[in-house]
């Protein structure tokens, strides 16, 4: 299932269901459920290593928390999903049958997914420090690699015309970007040059990334969250299921 493109081809629907999950069994679980139930084709989670992704000038600012006054790199590390709970995460897709893509920052948070999950799919983070590490683990270590388009230098050196096994897709660098700043002129540079594409919709609310699945991208990913959320880039499950609408 999914939304009609405008090459007569159905553009998958991913659900990003990492954010804000603070490595909580239940919202991991509800947020799975969710995906399922709005017919997503692939959830996809986030992971990563604090310190090597948090900024020096924000690791030890104290900010509140659900565990409270801590600091911001110790938030991020009892936020992060444990061995346990990627465990049960894979094993409860599994289960509901609905694929799992992990996305990473860091080449030590790929040993992670490569170790604890058995995942083939692996998505490269649009906002990974040092891509050239990763981008090279990640293509010999998994069967099928996302990159983000700002790795398109690593791609064409390391692919050549050999278009199988990858893909790329396009996002912004804002979250959320400001309409005239989302450029979306390079998926069809993407598409003109035969690269299979994908598109994270970090844009609020339902357009225009809706409007992204007439270009003929491969998938529109979207993020989504809790009921009570106001954050308007990650979507409700009722606004999630509008989208896939």
């Amino acid at each position: 299932m999914g939304l009609v493109a405008k090459r007569g081809v159905m553009s998958k629907l991913y659900a990003n269901i990492g954010i804000g999950h603070e490595n909580n069994w239940h919202t991991l679980e509800a947020r799975v459920v969710a995906a399922a139930q709005c017919n997503a084709d692939a959830v996809i989670i986030n992971k990563s290593t604090p310190h090597l992704v948090v900024p020096d000038e924000k690791k030890y600012v104290a900010i509140q928390s659900s565990w409270g006054t801590k600091s911001y790199l110790e938030v991020a590390k009892l936020s992060e999903i444990d061995v346990s709970h990627a465990q049960a995460f894979t094993e409860l897709c599994d289960r509901i049958g609905i694929p799992v893509i992990w996305s990473v920052t860091d080449t030590t948070a790929a040993e992670f997914v490569k170790e604890h999950t058995g995942c083939t799919t692996i998505k490269l983070h649009h906002d990974a420090p040092s891509h050239t590490e990763l981008c090279d683990f990640c293509h010999r270590n998994f069967k099928h690699v996302i990159y983000s388009w700002r790795h398109l230098e690593f791609v064409q050196k390391t692919h050549g015309v050999n278009r199988r096994n990858y893909q790329i897709y396009y996002t912004t660098d804002a979250f959320p970007p400001e309409p005239e700043h989302m450029d979306l002129k390079q998926i069809d540079q993407l598409l003109y040059n035969q690269y299979l594409v994908g598109y994270e919709s970090r844009d609020a609310g339902l357009f225009p990334g809706v409007c992204v699945s007439y270009k003929g991208v491969d998938y529109i990913e979207k993020y989504l969250g809790d009921p009570d959320s106001d954050n308007p880039v990650v979507l409700t499950p009722d606004q999630f299921y509008d989208f896939y609408q």
